[in-house]
This record gives C-alpha cells, structure tokens and sequence, in this order.
C-alpha cells in the first residue's frame, strides 16, 4: 500500500484502507474501487489523501497502532465528555500499545478534519503512550499519562464554535480566547478524586514550555512533572502533522525538524528523543522526489534508514540510499506535497501570537443574576468590573482608569439611567460610551436613551450574540445602526 494526495487520486484505483468521517464511521471500505463520486465527496469532506493498493506497492505493509474500533471508541467518549470511558479507553490503548511492542508510527490517521477535537484527543494519547513506552515507564503510569491525553483538550468543546471552527486563522482577540480551553479541561476533572494530580497537572499545563513562555501559568521546566512534558511534545507534534482549514499538514520530517530545534526551549529533549525513536522521518507508502529528480515510494525506514531509506523508483528499480554509491543523493520531499517558504504566513502567525489588548467593560446592574449573565458569556473576552450600585460605580470611577465601554441598566432603584449617566459624564466628560439595558423597547425611552449621548442600547431578554455583536460595534467606533 502506498499514500497519495487526494489531488492525485483516479478512478480505478483500488483503496487499501479504510476512510472514515469526523464521528470514526467508515465511509470507504478497504478493497473498494475509487470512483468519481468517491473522489468527489473525499475532496468534500476535506481529507488530504488516500492508501491505495497496487503492484508497485502491494508487499508494503503498515498497520495502525491501535485498532480502528478503539480509536473510534476514543473520539466518541472525548465528544462526549465521558471521563469514566475515556479512563477505560486509557486501559486499552495501553494494552494494545504493550502487546505490539515494536511499534512505527507509518500510518497516516486518515480523519476529515471536521473532528479534528476528537482524532487530535486520541492522536496525542497513543502519541504520549508510545513516547511513555520509549521512556520505560510502567503500565500504571502509562495509563494515567494516556488518560491525560484523552481529557487534555475536553475544554475546547465549550470554545464558541466560531473561533474553535474557524477556517482562518485566529485573530490575537479570538486566540486569548482558545487559550483558556487548557484551564476549561482542568476545570472540568479538577474535583474527580479518581483521577491523579499527574493527570490534572499535564491536562492543565499541557501548553507550557521549558523556558517559560507557555500558558497558562508561564511556569518552566523545572516546575513542570514529567507527564506535563510528554503531553506537550505529543501535543504540538500531532497539531503540526495534522490538515486544517487554514494550513497544509507539516510532513513527519519537517515536524521532527521543529521539535528537534526547539529542544530545551519549547520541550524537554528527553522527552523528543523518545519520540524520534518511533517516528520515521519518511513514513513507509510515502512517495518522494531525489535530488536527481527521481522519484520513489518508501519500502523500509527502520533503525539507521530512517534517515537513509530503501525505495523503490516509480520503474520498480530498488535503490538503497545506505549504499555507498547512493551517498550524493538526498531526499528533498515528498513528491506533489506542497512546498511552502516557511516564512510564509509567519506575519500572520506572529499577528495571532501578539498579545492582544483586553478591553475593559463596567456593568452596572442592581441584579446579581443579570451580572452573573454578563459574566458568564463576557469574561473571555474582556476585562469585566460588575458594579450593583451607581454610587459604587461613580466612586469607582473617580478612583481608578476608565473603562473602555459602561453597560448600564436604565432602571436603577436609587437613580435612572439617564440621571446616572449625566452623572458618569461629569467625571469622564464624554470619553467614554455608554449601552443602556432596558426593559422593553419603547420609542419615547430611546429617544431619551439617544438625547443622553447613548453609544446603543439593547433591551431584555437579550442574546449574548447580539451583546457582543453591539460591543464590537461601540468599541470599534461604529455609529450606532437600526
């Protein structure tokens, strides 16, 4: 079996392994013929490639590391949020991780990226197993270290979905927010008694690195436990090698590459070096383009050809790159695979990574449970001061920095909204906008909201979606819109 681009697909082809959808149900059985129709719902479905069975590749043999049916266990109790099943799910993996022994992990996982939260989850737990495994840890351990890879990532299903799917990639507003999933997962096995403080330690701190310049603490490595650690590398490893909306997979090599060049600063070296023991740099089915202009499919990579590989030319020629008369030739990457600058899209990455400014919102409101409200679907996204009287407001205010925007509730017990809000301007004079709440929509009431210099309003019972849409528009200066 061999691995082709999707781009490179044709009908006749013969499909030598399973193509499954986003939820692990298998689309295409192994042994089908490709048709135009399947190639045209694969390309819909977003898969980058296929394994295809024919005579030049028919004696290479790859086998996944753990079975289909358990992998799609996996993703379905990560969807679910079940942290018994994904703990039983642990149990096995290991089992078949220690069964098989001599492990490589050649075979691509063929996944459209729909549910990539969930292929990611089970990805990073055999990845973190098989590193665990090199590292001689002992079963009990490696149980623990795959639960972690399971529920490391459960808080991005809470992410809103605009940001988690986004096709693009994300603005330094929208990653802030991706950035709490981290801390989203912690909290949501922090008071299980049955599950190790190993466990909950990597699951939160998954995303620091060595030199401290992680989140969401920026705690380094020597505070970091050794779990933590190999969470981090299988992590980032899997989210390089892995098709999304907005990039091109890295292939194994360039992502080595990364991880080996940021040894001792994003990961622990240990830790990669485990990794690379089972990571070939040229997956077996892999075709590849020589220095000469040649191009081959990769036969055997184990031990020292894993750099030095044994192919076979498109012509069915073997060639050993071990022998002495193939040392001038070299690898330059895989053949149709997209070569990209890799400074490309850098500007964009770095615009994402920026620290972004957080913009600070005051909500008066008299009602706990409308500030409660407000909190629960704003504090992401922005610096929040709840305040349940004008008085506390106004001394606030006269305190300390102003606020970038004022929610404020027309119907305050001890002044209306209007009366407060003239009051709010005497001390910030007009720098600061103010969005009326009120209780009904009533022409004369937005009139009066409008003569008081009002930035909006928005009128109960609002969406959260219409709040943050009206926010936006303030904060970017916008007029106010019908």
């Amino acid at each position: 079996m061999r691995y082709i681009k999707m781009k490179d697909a044709r009908p006749g082809m013969c499909l030598a392994y399973n193509m499954y959808d986003s939820d692990g149900h298998t689309l295409i059985c192994s042994g089908s013929t490709l048709s135009p129709f399947y190639i045209k719902k694969l390309n819909e479905y977003g898969f980058d490639g296929v394994y295809i069975s024919d005579e030049l590749s028919e004696d290479i043999k790859i086998e996944p590391v753990i079975s289909p049916d358990l992998r799609t266990e996996g993703m379905t109790n990560v969807r679910e949020s079940n942290v018994d099943g994904c703990k039983g799910v642990a149990k096995k993996i290991v089992d078949q991780v220690l069964t098989k022994g001599a492990l490589s992990l050649d075979l691509t996982d063929l996944r459209c990226f729909d549910g990539y939260t969930y292929a990611h989850s089970v990805n990073v737990a055999v990845l973190a197993c098989i590193i665990g495994f090199g590292m001689k840890m002992n079963e009990e351990s490696l149980e623990q270290l795959v639960t972690a890879g399971l529920l490391h990532d459960l808080g991005k299903l809470v992410i809103p979905p605009e940001i988690l799917n986004k096709p693009a990639r994300l603005t330094s507003e929208e990653y802030e927010i991706m950035k709490t999933h981290s801390t989203l997962s912690y909290e949501i096995i922090r008071e299980r008694w049955d599950i190790s403080s190993q466990v909950k330690a990597a699951v939160l701190y998954h995303h620091e690195n060595e030199d401290g310049s992680g989140y969401p603490k920026g705690i380094d490595g020597d505070s970091m436990t050794m779990f933590t650690k190999i969470l981090h590398v299988a992590d980032v490893y899997d989210a390089l090698v892995s098709k999304r909306p907005y990039k091109n997979p890295y292939s194994p090599y360039e992502a080595c590459e990364f991880l080996m060049g940021a040894g001792g600063i994003m990961f622990d070296t240990k830790v990669v070096e485990s990794l690379l023991l089972y990571v070939p740099f040229y997956p077996k089915g892999t075709q590849v383009e020589l220095s000469d202009g040649r191009q081959g499919i990769i036969v055997e990579n184990a031990g020292s050809r894993n750099l030095r590989p044994l192919l076979r030319l498109m012509d069915g020629t073997m060639v050993d790159m071990l022998e002495q008369q193939n040392y001038n030739l070299t690898i330059l990457h895989g053949t149709n695979e997209d070569v990209i600058d890799p400074c490309a899209g850098e500007a964009e990455r770095r615009k994402m990574l920026s620290p972004s400014k957080k913009y600070h919102i005051m909500i008066i409101d008299d009602m706990l449970i409308n500030l409660q409200a407000f909190r629960g679907f704003l504090q992401n996204a922005y610096d929040l001061n709840l305040q349940t009287t004008v008085g506390q407001a106004l001394l606030h205010l006269k305190r300390g920095a102003e606020p970038d925007l004022i929610i404020l509730d027309m119907d305050m017990p001890e002044m209306n909204g209007i009366d407060a809000s003239a009051k709010i301007r005497d001390i910030t004079g007009n720098s600061v906008p103010i969005l009326f709440v009120i209780d009904n929509y009533d022409k004369g009431l937005v009139a009066r909201c409008r003569r008081a210099g009002a930035a909006g309003y928005i009128v109960r019972p609002y969406k959260p979606v219409y709040v943050k849409s009206e926010i936006r528009r303030i904060i970017a200066g916008q007029s106010i819109t019908e």
